[in-house]
């Protein structure tokens, strides 16, 4: 089963399951991993979608060790080229909703987060709310976003310089790629400070004109951006394969529909994988050489919060 709301929309609710495809297809609800190697859309069925029982719980880290490899991140930044790495990790809580509940209360408290929740044979069962847009349009007018830079929604200090950095490395990826495809008619409105449940974020809004094509070649292009990976991107996600325990699966894939004239896709924010009666949340914060690992651990604390303040 799937449910899905877009924001300002309606709820969607659909029986069926996914299928793996090869390529990306032009239509339909898509999700794929974070390395866009797995690829699925869904297939509409009246068949029952039961769960395959051998899903294993994914590596937890504790926070002794990530501060240890968060310190070692940092003196990476501070000695490398590199200058800034998404480094994630998972938190696990005990369930005490049935998922599906879980989404009605994300779609009600998160009116302009993308809400999703799939139970399916193979790809287990997820739910998410994500603010991060990807690539969003229709005909010709499209409008992606840099979202970098993370507080409490509560927190009235001004942004940080580690903050305003982070913000800066996405955005100058997201122009400097629309401008490689020859997008026209580019605009750009931010940084400015955007509520997203418990959080506050930097954002910058992109919009441009294209073809439907361009656009999904951009957005293909843009994925996985430097808000989850890092600057430059292939040097973090090599960093990300080689040394995160646990495999990222669709935390930060590209998730949404789209099709020959229109596509509503996000980045897979805020997202977590339900086993049995405990929720595995993913969670991560971009680091630089300016960056303090217990502050880290605290980023990723507090954007837990988004499901579990609803349990």
């Amino acid at each position: 089963m799937l449910l899905y709301r877009f924001p300002g929309q309606a709820i969607v609710s659909k029986n069926g399951y996914f299928l793996e495809v090869q390529s990306f297809v032009s239509q339909g609800f898509t999700i794929t991993d974070f390395n866009n190697k797995s690829k699925y859309i869904f297939v509409d069925s009246d068949n029952p979608d039961g769960l395959s029982p051998e899903f294993h719980q994914p590596y937890i880290i504790s926070k002794e060790d990530y501060l240890q490899q968060a310190a070692e991140v940092v003196s990476l930044l501070q000695t490398s080229s590199m200058e800034k790495l998404v480094y994630s990790r998972i938190k696990s809580e005990k369930l005490t909703i049935p998922g599906e509940r879980l989404f009605e209360r994300l779609a009600e408290a998160y009116p302009n987060a993308f809400v999703y929740y799939f139970k399916d044979p193979i790809l287990g069962e997820w739910i998410g709310a994500t603010p991060e847009i990807l690539l969003k349009g229709t005909n010709q007018r499209f409008e992606s976003m840099s979202l970098a830079g993370t507080k409490k929604a509560d927190d009235q200090s001004p942004w940080g310089e580690k903050e305003r950095e982070e913000q800066d490395f996405v955005s100058q990826f997201l122009r400097e790629t629309l401008i490689k495809h020859g997008v026209t008619e580019l605009s750009h409105d931010g940084p400015k400070t955007v509520l997203a449940g418990p959080l506050a974020h930097l954002r910058t809004d992109f919009q441009w004109t294209s073809t439907v094509q361009q656009a999904w070649e951009i957005a293909k292009d843009l994925h996985p951006t430097p808000a989850v990976s890092g600057t430059p991107r292939q040097d973090a996600l090599d960093w990300i394969q080689n040394k995160e325990k646990h495999g990222r699966q669709f935390y930060a894939g590209i998730i949404g529909a789209m099709d020959e004239h229109s596509m509503n896709l996000f980045v897979n924010l805020r997202c977590a994988q339900i086993i049995g009666d405990q929720i595995f949340l993913y969670v991560g914060g971009g680091f630089t050489a300016d960056s303090i690992p217990e502050k880290e651990w605290e980023e990723t604390e507090n954007k837990s919060r988004t499901l579990l303040n609803l349990l």
